[in-house]
């Protein structure tokens, strides 16, 4: 499925996966995210990534927030599902 920009999405995994596979440092830990919605703000792939700006501020998650958009990160398209209201 293809998220077009300005569609409500919401995490539902990471990198294809509930948990991470091995150890990770906690800033790197974005599967604490999953279930968090957000909305697609730039649909134009970037490594196979769409930009989600979450409705949550990232920093209390404690999780790396470098992308030139506060609180948004490139995610999966296969880790995002519509969020329906």
């Amino acid at each position: 499925m293809k998220f077009e920009k300005g569609i409500k999405v919401r995490l539902k995994t990471f990198s294809g996966t509930l948990s991470p596979k091995k150890n990770v440092e906690s800033f790197n830990n974005y599967w604490k995210l999953i279930g968090e919605k957000g909305e697609v703000i730039d649909d134009q792939l970037y490594n196979e990534r769409v930009l989600v700006l979450f409705d949550k501020n990232l920093d209390q998650f404690e999780v790396a927030n470098h992308n030139p958009k506060i609180n948004s990160l490139w995610i999966l398209p296969t880790d995002l599902e519509l969020e329906i209201k």
